[in-house]
């Protein structure tokens, strides 16, 4: 794992997508486990960094996407840990709710994704665990969630990130919405702005150190 701020680090062999870990007082939480071609070496990874995180008590989802999604239940079945996605999301994988477009229709059938048992469906904004805030961010996918842990924000595939922190659109035909997406992408600028953000980790962009030039 990379050390990215304080008890806040980036996975190195997950496939997919950018995963990430961060530590809490008795709680530490997987951001995006990726696909599960790479779920064997995100479980190595995790278990010789437990020394400096503790054992992982949730997986934490933006949502439901393979690349970001598929190793959640794998890693669930090994580690015994609380797996966390939006309402809306569960309910694609469930099969209560239908992707808007063609192309995600299309998507769900080629690559599946299986919904974790128990899982703790997100609504409106909270806490995973002291410190580690959500709040919905929909576009990309209906059940779409940004975290923030301290000045760390993860965007997942909300948006994509320049090297100083500032955002814009994600690829519009990975979208279910677009209008909400940009709606999003405009609500997340306005967040970075205000200060509280230091770094800005997405699913694909490279990590960002917020710059005055983003406000």
């Amino acid at each position: 794992m990379r050390l990215i701020a304080q008890d806040c680090h980036q996975l190195e062999r997950q496939k997919g997508s950018h995963g990430f870990v961060v530590v809490g007082s008795g709680r530490a939480a997987v951001i995006d486990p990726g696909l599960t071609s790479g779920s064997d070496g995100v479980l190595a990874e995790l278990r010789a960094g437990e020394a400096t995180t503790g054992p992982i008590t949730d997986i934490v989802l933006t949502h439901y996407d393979p690349d970001h999604a598929q190793a959640a239940r794998r890693l669930q079945d090994a580690l015994g840990a609380s797996v966390w996605i939006g309402s809306a999301d569960a309910g694609v994988l469930r099969g209560s709710i239908r992707p808007r477009t063609v192309l995600r229709r299309a998507l769900r059938r080629i690559i599946r994704v299986e919904l974790p048992d128990h899982v703790r469906e997100l609504t409106g904004s909270g806490e995973i665990f002291p410190g580690l805030g959500y709040f919905p961010t929909p576009g990309h996918t209906p059940g779409h969630y940004a975290y923030q842990w301290r000045g760390v924000l993860f965007t997942g595939d909300a948006a994509r990130v320049s090297a100083g922190g500032g955002i814009r659109d994600f690829y519009a035909p990975l979208d279910d919405d677009r209008p909400v997406a940009a709606r999003t992408v405009r609500r997340l600028a306005e967040h970075i702005r205000d200060g509280s953000v230091d770094w800005v980790c997405s699913g694909h962009s490279p990590i960002a150190r917020v710059t005055l030039s983003t406000s």
